[in-house]
């Protein structure tokens, strides 16, 4: 800089020193692009008249997704999220429809706001369905949280109108969910291995419909466990309160060995009848040999007590309505990235239940009840 100032200007170059060494240092930017394209040819059978069979080659949660963070200073970021899933089967998609979300990290904790997965979901990672492939059935009524569905978002579901599910994502009666108009805080990993997390959903709608979900969870010596509830107000139908209490835990016994468990209870209001409940839970085993994975699973939609919603809750009730899932699946890893893999399913319904696999079909539909439907499937999943 000397080059640029004569000897008598010196007083000049002294300021100039001082103005750069105030300004604030450029915020260093960390943008991710990532994705994971994972297809698999699955085959259906055992359903009983009236019920397509054969195969049918599905997209299982692929999806694309720009993610960052952007240093502030003093142990502070600003962190952002834009995710979109999207069928490699078919081409089909849409855009933030798995995330879209901004907002603060630091030594506190982290705070977001938009559209995104409630603390509720979190327990998936413990112990959930869906280890390698959707057939598990935790996106369709009965099983874990009674399905999924997307609160207060475009195309999904409106608050103060009950849907009869399982409709995608207009199944109001889902308590796995993606929701819209969310402020979500996570904190940090406290001493001892705690940590907890809050959503609150604002419906905006002109019934006051809202959601809400928190979590709890410990972590510490190979163990975690967590507790959550999410409250649903208004959302199913104005003046219907609805709620679930979940527990999960996971036993990382050694490196190749995981054992991990769930239990769910839930309630939805009944005006004029006895509310609708219904518990399930599940467990399942991991086993690793080398590039080799295993998992075996059960899960168990016990039979619903109370009465039957107005609008079909896909929880059945009485005798004989309870319903049982076992899962293999194994997987293999090519690398880091690629791996290939295979998924057994048996689903056995109560005479008077008619649960449906994952990715097969609603539940309720045609050649369902009472039956006991099997499916294979096979595929190869790619994350960049």
């Amino acid at each position: 800089m000397t080059a640029f100032f004569s000897a008598n200007q010196a007083p000049l170059r002294v300021a100039l020193a001082m103005l750069c060494s105030a300004l604030p240092a450029q915020a260093q930017t960390n943008t991710q692009v990532y994705g994971r394209l994972n297809l698999g040819l699955t085959h259906y059978a055992g359903y009983g008249p009236g019920h397509p069979e054969g195969a049918r080659l599905h997209s299982l949660s692929s999806r694309l997704g720009v993610k960052g963070s952007e240093d502030l200073g003093q142990g502070l970021q600003a962190i952002f999220m834009v995710e979109s899933g999207f069928s490699a089967d078919t081409g089909d998609g849409g855009l933030a429809n798995r995330e879209a979300s901004v907002g603060l990290a630091g030594p506190w904790g982290q705070v977001k706001l938009g559209f995104m997965l409630s603390p509720l979901d979190d327990l998936h990672s413990i112990a959930g369905p869906g280890w390698v492939t959707s057939v598990t059935n935790d996106n369709l009524n009965g099983f874990w949280a009674n399905g999924y569905s997307n609160l207060f978002a475009g195309g999904g579901t409106r608050g103060c109108v009950q849907v009869a599910g399982p409709d995608g994502n207009a199944n109001s009666f889902a308590f796995d969910n993606r929701i819209g108009n969310s402020i979500r805080y996570d904190s940090p990993l406290f001493a001892g291995g705690w940590r907890f997390a809050t959503q609150y959903a604002l419906g905006e709608s002109s019934c006051g419909a809202r959601a809400s979900s928190n979590k709890l969870q410990y972590q510490g010596q190979g163990w975690t466990l967590a507790l959550a509830a999410q409250f649903h107000h208004h959302v199913r139908g104005e003046g219907l309160n609805d709620a679930i209490w979940m527990l999960a835990g996971g036993w990382q016994i050694a490196p190749e060995h995981y054992l991990g468990f769930w239990w769910q209870t839930l309630r939805y209001d009944n005006p004029g009848l006895q509310d609708l409940r219904q518990r399930a839970w599940g467990l399942n085993w991991r086993q690793s040999y080398g590039a080799h994975q295993f998992e075996l699973a059960y899960y168990r939609a016990g039979a619903g007590s109370g009465a039957q919603t107005p609008v079909f809750s896909g929880i059945y009730t009485g005798a004989d309505s309870a319903a049982g899932l076992i899962s293999l699946g194994w997987r293999y890893k090519l690398s880091k990235r690629s791996e290939l893999w295979a998924h057994a399913l048996q689903l056995r319904n109560g005479a008077a239940s008619a649960y449906e696999l994952g990715a097969g079909g609603k539940a309720g539909a045609p050649g369902t009840m009472g039956a006991k439907p099997r499916a294979l499937a096979l595929g190869m999943k790619h994350d960049f």
